[in-house]
């Protein structure tokens, strides 16, 4: 039977001698095809059977290497070698073509004329036609057999892409996790770009030296960069999936990837980059929830801070053996203001030089970028190439083979090839190939053709001039709609915000200018496309955007105004100014707020919620443009109170984290326009809707002095507001501006006799909500006016714990200089050594213990600053409190030590940190008698297990309160490497029972962890026959659970060390639940299904310790006779 390999290294030999001979054949006529028609036909000829050759040249190496490919390849082969005849003919001419030097050639010209020279003969140029097209049909049969094959591959790489989305797919993760953690989702943007993949595109640069390198050498990095259009983003799909297919089977490996996006915020920067790579990463780890579960436990009031997310993402990495991150299009980041973070967060992942990672990243070659990255040359990948070239040109003749538009110009494809990747440069060719699509008769080809634009800016500049010119306006519209909208436009929101005429009388003009979705994309053809996007909920959405960011980047730039196109210029301040508009005309219409507003009516209306979200942002950076859009605003605010109240239902800017409708909001649940008026600092409104009532007057001092705007707040003082009004959760106007930093505000409210340490609010003081913010100038001045700087109250107990809260080292500097006492307590942290500890704040932390702050100062749930910083597992503080002298002994708190709450959270690091400096291991928690290896055996840290261990300290066999030593912890919860680890250790006995009578195998063999089971059985001094206190043996256990492979283990043990077995047990046929539940059993440890009635001691364990009904019936109790049992269920007593 014939090796495909070898097939296939015959082919390719005869397809690399193909491309050769066409190569110097083209490279020959090329200088001369302008001088005649006949010349210019063959030349075109030729370069088309260049890329016919390259085309398939790529097909056959793709599939050499591929399973089931001998027949495919042998039909190949055929058709192939029916050209060889030809080739090697056509390889004679080339060499006869050589004998005749360029000067020679020139000389022979002049003296015998041009057609009778041999390589210009007619005769010559005949016969080289139809050996090209004798070629032509063979190598067409050859594509069409691997065309069909495509078929099948594109279905199959369509189910590696859903394969590969699967595994990043954090759909298991909790809803609440996901939600908060707000991680974008670049599966979409993957699936998008490998729908637009061409079979084979990329294939040199996966199949390449320097991908093969990235992906095996440790530690390795990859810049891909070129200029816009030239296919980044499909070689780096090209390169995810190609990542995903190696490595997929390989233990421990890690593969999470990124799509910046200039058209979605979320996008942009270094924190959607870094929570998304976590959340897939989390989804391929064994416990990555647990760890996304103890981020939210910290950070559940707010979003982490890079530096945080950061510091989880380097935790995911190192547990992976092998982590490969591909991040996409850099250079859509906004270098003014995004840009820089995530550069710097790229910088920081490559400088922890962590083995394992792989981190590719594209982009165009801009000068920040290559400064940031500074790649070496290997790591340095330029897409100005001729492989990009041929990727071009295999795409180009698949078009032109498959596209039905095109097929009436079939006698022409080799001419409008050549155009395509020679005469346009290969740039953004699906552009040209609309253009194309649109020709209509010959003419019309020919001029577009020789009109082909040699950039992209050429090419934007064609596509907009051809646009009819009764389109024009729309188009435009709809490119600003899409270019500045504050969020990405679902396609009915476009279609409604369109239908919008700004025309006097402005109304929503559906009849006169809705368009369906495919004429929208029909007459922006080119220039924009339509996505599905999800949300958090997984409910999938069809939105519109720019096709691509050079797109937006060219109609904002300053070069459209100097072609012909420059009526499609789009600039913010006017951009802005349309949008406001657009969105207070469609708030105004008056069938909107007609009748119910319901899901049917926001149906009927779907641009209403985006322009009430929206409209403030787009009139705030309106600039110039206020006046015109001022009108609206006012009619909105006084002369309709029907929108009015719509809008506020539809979206209250007051609670703008609500993005909720509020469909039965009623009107007493509402502030009056003047509220709304101050919050938005509307000036030209608030004159018309001032109240003759003080009490509407204070609320709008309030919310005019909370969001900044002096003026507002003056016109209300002088209308009458009391400036040391109390109202509201900020308690009064200076405590509102102080909080937000509005220096301006609170100089004049102090000047107009505002009390400095009036009390109230959620601060307690202006000084205090100053603090919080880090308002160093604001703090300065409040100082100056004679703040109490030690005040005590509001939500963080002072000011100096305010300051600390927020790491805000120059405020914590002033108030200590001010004489802020360092001791001070109160607050939910105590005082301002444990809060800057909690947080991590290691510079405040320094200050603090230089101003004599008492190190040791027990208080609160936390107990002192050394657990308060264990818990978070911030190694850098815990080292500066050791050092400083902080107690590694010292006993309180919720978790009863710093040792044992930082085993708790699984932080490794100060674990290690504790032991050094002597931390006890006998302690236990006060709850559950848990002692710190209790504890690591029951999170599975092996590590740490060994660690404590090797102490000889740590109590290999001590019992909890019920009874159970280590080993039988591990062996609930399933670490077999934590109960490996402790078998190692000579002292430990495998066999020690629990309070039940409960061995580590029974215990094991209950919940089915077979791996467990097997680690014990190999000890080979445990009892398999041993039974608990209700006479429940370890082989009923083994038959209740129904675990086959836990059984057969048993038995083979059993019979090879002679323990006599009893067969006939009775079993329960209750099954053993393996429901998720929030409780177990105490007496027999496994699962309390939801809804099932179960027994509770009050007392025991601290009051959570709970017998299921079963171990009930069987006599089971708590651990002191005496105790009541309270019947429970779903948590609630049953009398």
């Amino acid at each position: 039977m014939a090796d495909p390999l070898a097939i296939a290294s015959g082919v390719a030999g005869l397809l690399s001698l193909g491309i050769q001979v066409s190569q110097t054949l083209v490279r020959f006529y090329t200088t001369y095809k302008d001088q005649d028609t006949d010349l210019a036909r063959v030349t075109r000829s030729l370069g088309n059977l260049q890329s016919i050759f390259r085309a398939l040249d790529a097909a056959v190496e793709e599939r050499r290497s591929q399973a089931d490919t001998q027949g495919l390849l042998q039909e190949v082969e055929k058709a192939v070698q029916q050209c060889k005849e030809i080739i090697i003919e056509l390889q004679g001419e080339c060499e006869k073509f050589h004998k005749y030097s360029a000067a020679g050639l020139r000389d022979h010209v002049k003296v015998a004329g041009r057609r009778v020279a041999y390589p210009f003969r007619k005769s010559t140029l005949q016969k080289l036609e139809e050996d090209i097209n004798d070629i032509r049909e063979n190598l067409s049969f050859a594509l069409d057999v691997l065309q069909l094959r495509s078929q099948s591959q594109i279905q199959d790489g369509l189910s590696k892409v859903k394969s590969l989305v699967e595994r990043t797919n954090a759909s298991h993760i909790s809803l609440m996790i996901r939600r908060w953690l707000m991680a974008p989702d670049p599966s979409l943007n993957h699936n998008a770009t490998c729908a637009k993949c061409h079979p084979s595109t990329g294939l040199w640069f996966v199949n390449g030296h320097q991908f093969r390198t990235w992906l095996e050498e440790r530690n390795s990095f990859l810049w891909l960069n070129g200029f816009a259009g030239c296919g980044k983003s499909v070689l780096c799909s090209t390169a995810i999936q190609h990542t995903f297919h190696e490595m997929r089977h390989r233990h421990g490996v890690g593969i999470a990837f990124f799509y910046f996006s200039f058209n979605e915020d979320a996008k942009q920067d270094d924190s959607g980059m870094l929570r998304a790579l976590l959340l897939q990463l989390s989804a391929q780890l064994q416990d990555g929830e647990r760890d996304l579960e103890q981020l939210y436990a910290m950070y559940k009031s707010g979003s982490p801070s890079v530096d945080v997310l950061l510091d989880s993402l380097r935790r995911f990495l190192e547990r992976f053996s092998g982590t490969y991150i591909l991040l996409d299009a850099l250079d859509e980041s906004p270098r003014d203001c995004k840009r820089e973070g995530v550069l710097r967060a790229i910088h920081i992942i490559r400088r922890w030089s962590i083995p394992g990672v792989h981190l590719m990243v594209t982009s165009r070659n801009e000068i920040d970028i290559r400064q940031s990255l500074k790649p070496s040359l290997d790591q340095d990948i330029s897409l100005r190439n001729s492989e990009i070239d041929r990727d071009i040109a295999n795409f180009v003749f698949y078009q032109l083979r498959n596209d039905a538009k095109l097929h009436k110009w079939k006698m022409r494809h080799d001419e409008i090839q050549a155009k395509l990747t020679m005469g346009a440069q290969g740039v953004y060719v699906e552009c040209q190939f609309n253009a194309l699509r649109r020709a209509r008769n010959r003419n019309q080809l020919d001029e577009c053709l020789r009109t082909l634009p040699r950039d992209l800016d050429g090419t934007y500049e064609r596509i907009l001039c051809t646009i009819a010119d009764e389109y024009v306006e729309d188009v435009r519209r709809i490119l600003t709609l899409l270019c500045f909208s504050a969020r990405p436009l679902t396609v009915n929101e476009l279609i409604d915000a369109h239908a919008v005429d700004l025309n006097e009388p402005s109304r929503l003009d559906r009849d006169g200018r809705s368009y369906e979705q495919d004429d929208l994309v029909d007459i922006c053809l080119g220039l924009i496309e339509t996505a599905a996007t999800e949300d958090y909920n997984r409910q999938s959405t069809v939105t519109i955007r720019i096709a691509h960011f050079s797109v937006q980047e060219y109609l904002q730039s300053d070069r459209i105004l100097q072609q012909k196109s420059s009526i499609f210029a789009i600039r913010s301040a006017p951009a802005n100014t349309e949008i406001a508009q657009i969105c207070l005309v469609y708030l105004l219409e008056p069938a909107l707020s007609e009748g119910l507003l319901d899901e049917a009516k926001l149906a009927e209306f779907p641009f209403a919620h985006f322009a009430a979200v929206h409209w403030f942002n787009h009139y705030a950076n309106s600039e110039e443009g206020k006046t015109a859009i001022e009108k609206l605003v006012s009619k909105l605010f006084k002369d309709d109170t029907k929108a009015f109240v719509t809008w506020v239902r539809l979206h209250d800017i007051d609670r703008s984290w609500n993005m909720n409708v509020g469909y039965y909001r009623s009107l007493t649940d509402m502030a009056l326009p003047l509220y709304y008026a101050a919050l938005l600092g509307l000036e030209s409104v608030l004159a018309s809707v001032l109240p003759i009532d003080n009490s509407d007057l204070h609320s709008s001092e309030m919310a005019a002095s909370w969001s900044g705007h002096k003026n507002v707040v003056q016109l209300l003082l002088d209308y009458g507001a009391e400036v040391n009004v109390q109202v509201g959760r900020c308690g009064n106007p200076l405590q509102a501006a102080s909080l937000r930093g509005h220096e301006n505000v609170v100089q004049m409210l102090l000047g107009q006799g505002a009390e400095v340490n009036a009390y109230g609010g959620r601060f307690g003081n202006a000084l205090q909500a100053a603090a919080n913010g880090g308002h160093e100038k604001v703090v300065q001045m409040l100082l100056d006016q004679g703040a109490d700087v030690n005040a005590q109250g509001g939500r963080l107990g002072n000011a100096l714990q305010a300051a600390a809260n927020g790491g805000y080292e120059k405020v914590v500097q002033m108030l200590l200089d001010q004489g802020a006492d360092v001791n001070a307590q109160g607050g939910p942290y105590c005082n301002a050594l444990q809060v800057a500890s909690i947080k991590g704040h290691e510079k405040v932390v320094q200050m603090l213990l230089d101003r004599g702050v008492d190190i040791n100062f027990q208080s609160g749930g936390f107990g002192d600053a050394l657990q308060a910083a264990s818990i978070k597992g911030h190694e850098k503080v815990v080292q500066v409190l050791l050092d400083r002298g902080a107690d590694a002994n010292s006993r309180g708190g919720y978790y009863g030590n710093a040792l044992l709450a930082a085993l708790t959270k699984d932080h490794e690091k100060v674990v290690r940190l504790l032991v050094d400096r002597g931390a006890g291991l006998d302690d236990r928690d006060s709850t559950y008698g848990h002692t710190p290896l209790s504890l690591a055996a029951e999170k599975g840290q092996d590590v740490i297990v060994k660690l404590l261990l090797s102490t000889g300290k740590a109590g290999a066999n001590a019992k909890d309160n019920c009874g159970r030593t280590p080993l039988s912890v591990a062996a609930q919860h399933g670490r077999d490497s934590v109960a490996k680890v402790i078998l190692m250790d000579d002292s430990v006995d495998p066999d020690q029972k629990d309070h039940y009578g409960s061995t580590p195998l029974s215990i094991a063999v209950r919940h089915g962890h077979t791996e467990v089971v097997k680690v014990l059985l190999a000890k080979r001094i445990v009892s398999c026959d041993s039974r608990d206190c209700f006479g429940r043996s370890v082989f009923w256990w083994a038959k209740r659970g129904g675990n086959v492979n836990i059984e057969k283990m048993l038995a083979d043990y059993s019979r090879k060390h002679g323990i006599s077995v009893c067969d006939d047990e009775y079993v329960d046929v209750r099954s053993i639940s393996t429901d998720y539940a929030s409780r177990y059993c105490d007496a027999c440890t496994l699962n309390i299904p939801k809804r099932n009635v179960y027994y509770r001691c009050g007392i025991c364990n601290g009051g959570d310790f709970d017998i299921c009904m079963e171990c009930y019936e069987l006599e089971g109790r708590c651990l002191q006779d005496g105790h009541v049992m309270i019947q429970m269920k779903d948590g609630k007593g049953l009398g």
